[in-house]
């Protein structure tokens, strides 16, 4: 659901909907900003709020249902003024994604629930890289079929109804996690009671070195990421020219991911979480350069940028065990138990890699002059080029250099040491 919403949610606004980009820049941009400030809230009311059925798996049960509804509105048209319609809009966004965040921050705090070793974390965290590249590979191969399946000669219905189709999975999905957490996250965990204060739990996301380190890396790799897929449409609308071949694209991509992942945890093993950072993203960087040289070529630009992909999916084995580990040597420093607010801020570095890159690709289309109802030019298409794979690779190294001021040891007993 998210892959899709990430990657055609610009496109449904600028060419289904013919909203100007610039437009659909701030929509994106407020609305997004709105959803990164909300997730730390999620993560305290999910910390704080304690229910019989489980401190974290209640969550799974509950905000699922509304993320479908909302996610749906989303991709809807109503004849509203143009003002009236660009509100509406933001604000499905902003309800579909502050229910989300309630879901996320619960699964994520499951995870050093569940997880109580270093190694444990580790393969934890590669499974659910694993699952998220099955993911995404399950979405391309299905997404653009099923859009053409479901709207027929309405590619807007069927964007619309491809949307509710795995809206309705995210939520079996996540009512499956409940079903299987629950065991762990039991009457022990739901009734225990943290003792960080709202002030804590706020103060962490800018006084917590670790994890403030932490964050930024993120941000910046997840960008490096999403911007490819935010223009993935348009590239192959415009310089290939053959839409049918973002099926191909999204294919390669995905399946470069789940190799990642798998390639990824056999890393972790022998390297460090800093090495294996290093590792991944600087093959991130290096296939993005000939992505750009050889873009005019559809092959090549897909072969590179399944090669990225690669490099990414390696470190997206990492995030959950980084993560949990800050949350740990958190509670060791602090005597404050904040797993709630820490772990949900997994997902912080994803809304706003989401806001800026959806930004950056409103931004950067209108900048270039770029309208749908006018043919496009050699200078639309070359900035489509360039902004597909140059943006991308400058994330992808400022993300290496970032991770090197990550002050945290590897082994969970060297946290005092820290």
């Amino acid at each position: 659901m998210m892959n899709f919403v990430g990657n055609y949610y610009n496109y449904f606004l600028t060419d289904i909907l013919t909203i100007s980009a610039a437009t659909v820049g701030t929509i994106l941009l407020v609305a997004r900003i709105i959803d990164a400030i909300a997730v730390p809230v999620a993560g305290g009311i999910v910390e704080m709020a304690h229910q019989k059925w489980g401190k974290y798996s209640t969550w799974l049960w509950v905000a699922p249902p509304l993320t479908g509804i909302f996610i749906a509105l989303m991709f809807t048209g109503p004849n509203f003024q143009p003002a009236v319609l660009s509100f509406f809009l933001g604000s499905m966004y902003v309800l579909a994604h502050l229910t989300i965040n309630l879901a996320e921050a619960s699964q994520y705090a499951l995870i050093p629930v569940i997880a109580q070793t270093p190694a444990d974390r580790i393969l934890l965290s590669s499974r659910r890289a694993q699952a998220m590249s099955a993911g995404q590979l399950i979405f391309g191969l299905v997404a653009p079929s099923l859009i053409i399946l479901l709207g027929g000669n309405n590619e807007g219905r069927g964007i619309f109804l491809t949307v509710l189709f795995f809206a309705i999975l995210q939520m079996l999905g996540y009512w499956l996690v409940a079903k299987v957490a629950q065991p762990f996250d039991g009457a022990k965990t739901a009734s225990s009671t943290s003792n960080i204060s709202l002030k804590d739990m706020a103060l962490q996301v800018v006084t917590n070195r670790p994890l403030f380190i932490l964050i930024v890396a993120e941000i910046l790799r997840w960008t490096a990421n999403i911007v490819i897929g935010n223009f993935a449409v348009y590239y192959f609308k415009y310089v290939a020219q053959n839409q049918a071949l973002i099926a191909v694209f999204f294919t390669c991509s995905s399946i470069a991911t789940f190799l990642g992942s798998a390639v990824g945890q056999f890393v972790t093993q022998k390297l460090t979480k800093k090495q294996s950072w290093y590792i991944g993203m600087s093959i991130n960087f290096l296939a993005l350069i000939p992505a750009r040289i050889f873009a005019h070529n559809t092959v090549l630009f897909i072969t590179f940028a399944a090669v990225a992909a690669v490099g990414h999916a390696i470190v997206m084995n990492l995030s959950a065990a980084f993560f949990a580990d800050v949350a740990e040597y958190t509670q060791h420093k602090t005597q404050k138990d904040a797993k709630g607010v820490i772990m949900s801020l997994n997902s912080l570095p994803i809304k706003i890699s989401v806001a800026l890159s959806g930004a950056i690709a409103g931004y950067s289309l209108a900048l270039i002059g770029y309208d749908p109802s006018v043919a496009v030019t050699s200078r639309i298409i070359e900035g489509i080029i360039s902004f597909s794979t140059l943006i991308p690779a400058f994330f992808a190294f400022i993300s290496i250099l970032a991770i090197k001021f990550y002050p945290l040891p590897d082994r969970i007993q060297d946290l005092s040491e820290a």
